[in-house]
């Protein structure tokens, strides 16, 4: 178990899982970027303090991974807009998207 987890109450754990189910709809069914098309949202890591969420995103193609980058944090003002309509949270939390080159797409699976 990692530190950050043996602080994490129930609520925590509730709230991360609802962000990132909610952050996967968004890219999955909201983005229109042609660039995020083959993003995979793999995990969240909501912050203590919950101001701060660690986004890990795997690619179906990593050549295009620095344009999925710049086009992630094009989108994040967008994202974070529709987490706060969507959760009803004091603060939406800063999204930093981080590239998980351990997570990799099953063969012949998409985004899903």
């Amino acid at each position: 178990m990692r530190r950050e987890d043996e602080h994490s109450g129930f609520r925590h754990i509730r709230l991360q899982d609802l962000i990132l189910e909610e952050l996967r709809g968004l890219l999955r069914d909201d983005v229109s970027d042609p660039t995020l098309e083959g993003v995979r949202i793999t995990a969240l890591v909501l912050s203590v303090d919950y101001r701060h969420a660690r986004v890990h995103f795997a690619l179906k193609s990593q050549d295009m991974r620095s344009a999925v980058e710049r086009a992630l944090a094009r989108a994040t003002p967008f994202l974070r807009a529709r987490l706060a309509d969507a959760i009803d949270i004091k603060r939406v939390p800063d999204l930093r998207f981080v590239f998980d080159a351990a997570a990799a797409f099953p063969e012949g699976e998409g985004q899903e």
